[in-house]
């Protein structure tokens, strides 16, 4: 039994993984990093207060573009360090309109297939609908998607097996949320929870943190990322739901179909190295000292408590007796003023929420569509894209939220794929192998083609593969 206000207990195995994590002979830096923490996250709070929704940078699509479709540095920089962005102006706002009263119409004419969410009432089970397949292959949203999963990098080209210019179709759903509608989730993480300290290459991806190094960690390498397994639990079929995404995210986002003011839409904490080393490291540090002085905390190799966390769900960042330092009453900021058209994304590690009221005197809706590129994590959702798509039903992530016998009908329809390259995302073409790609993005795309021939791709049998040669 736990105690109250603090997790319960994971299995035995888990008190070994702690220990792997933190050695012995690394103790005393590791506990000196987390008392470096606790002052900067204070410092930060101060100014996350201060600064409130404007702590959210907004940057204007119109100026990207005339910029040849890239970052200033100074924009790429401040970016990187909220780990969050408003884009105004990406599609234009009676393309939006249009989009979102096709979508009403498609709910109105399918009721069973859009039937909302069980947790969630403003969440629809819609993900390839007419609006949905022309939002994700718009031009301006592709040349956006591209600019922005470029942010992220990998330094050992040989080794790699990622494309960042190309993406997977990780199939979500759309949000529409009426004035007065509460919402229900919680602050959280995208993507796993014991994962981020359980699968080898995805806690390799935060040995800095482990290692006493938080200042030093670059939540944008992907090296190390890029061959994680976001799910350790998913062929677990004792789990009555799941909420955890199977494919691998660098970037979550959605593309506005509401105007709204602050307020009712998504709520973030834009600090993305001090958030989560914060939520990486406590599990070593639960125990808060009573004398309030962070020159006593101690480390913790003694128990398998992970704050927040259980196999088979994602990383929850509510109680605020687990994660008093990243209280959501202190931290946690509204994003700006969001109009038809705009797009926000959020690095897949930083603490978000939606806003529990809506009080605005519009609707809040929107489109979700993450950043997924192609990778070794990515080839098993790009087959179930193709799949589901060609079967018109629900992608594997959200069958369970449809109600037993459902016929669905989820809209697919290939005429509503703009491009070439939206169709290979969606895994109903090869990838072109040309002269002029990196190596890694010449790799990656050899092994897509064979798993979209054979239908079938076995990600830890190919990690085993790569790793032996290596």
């Amino acid at each position: 039994m736990g105690f109250p206000g603090l997790p319960e207990y994971l299995e035995p195995r888990f008190l070994q993984l702690k220990r792997d994590l933190v050695k012995e002979g690394n103790i005393e830096v590791v506990t000196e990093s987390w008392k470096r923490l606790l002052v900067a996250l204070e410092q930060e709070t101060k100014s996350i207060q201060e600064e409130g929704s404007s702590r959210v940078p907004v940057f204007d699509w119109a100026e990207i573009v005339a910029n040849d479709y890239q970052l200033t540095e100074e924009q790429s920089k401040i970016f990187k360090q909220r780990g969050t962005v408003l884009v105004k102006g990406v599609v234009d706002a009676s393309q939006a309109d249009r989009w979102f009263e096709e979508l009403v119409d498609f709910i109105k004419e399918n009721p069973e297939t859009a039937g909302a969410y069980k947790g969630t009432a403003a969440m629809f089970n819609l993900f390839w609908t007419k609006p949905q397949a022309e939002a994700r292959s718009h031009p301006e949203v592709e040349r956006l998607v591209k600019v922005f999963g470029n942010q992220f990098y990998v330094e050992d080209k040989e080794n790699s097996y990622i494309d960042l210019d190309t993406q997977v179709v990780y199939g979500d759903r759309i949000r529409i949320r009426q004035s007065g509608q509460e919402a229900l989730l919680p602050l959280h993480l995208d993507s796993s929870s014991v994962e981020r300290w359980e699968d080898l290459k995805f806690r390799s991806s935060y040995k800095e943190i482990f290692e006493g190094r938080w200042e030093e960690w670059d939540p944008w390498k992907l090296d190390d990322k890029q061959f994680a397994q976001e799910d350790l639990y998913k062929f677990d079929t004792t789990r009555s739901s799941k909420s955890i995404c199977t494919s691998f995210r660098t970037l979550q986002g959605w593309l506005s179909l509401s105007d709204n003011e602050v307020g009712g839409t998504l709520r973030v904490l834009p600090s993305l190295k001090l958030a989560i080393s914060y939520v990486l490291l406590r599990p070593f540090f639960w125990r808060d000292p009573e004398s309030g002085n962070i020159e006593d905390y101690e480390i913790d190799l003694e128990t398998t408590r992970f704050p927040g966390t259980k196999p088979g769900t994602g990383q929850i960042i509510l109680d605020v007796e687990d994660f008093p330092h990243l209280n959501p009453s202190q931290n946690v900021v509204k994003i700006p003023e969001v109009n038809k058209g705009d797009f926000i994304f959020w690095h897949t590690d930083l603490p978000h929420d939606v806003d529990p009221e809506h009080h605005g005197s519009s609707h809040s809706s929107v489109f979700y569509y993450a950043i997924a590129p192609l990778s070794p994590g990515n080839i098993e959702t790009l087959l179930d894209t193709k799949d589901s798509w060609t079967r018109n039903v629900s992608p594997f992530d959200y069958r369970h939220t449809q109600a037993p016998g459902t016929k669905e009908n989820q809209g697919a329809d290939i005429k509503n794929v703009q491009s070439d390259e939206s169709k290979r995302s969606l895994g109903l073409l090869p990838f072109e192998i040309k002269d002029d790609l990196t190596l890694p993005q010449k790799k990656i795309r050899l092994v897509a083609n064979e798993a979209l021939k054979n239908g079938h791709f076995d990600l830890p049998k190919f990690l085993k593969e790569i790793n032996s040669t290596e």
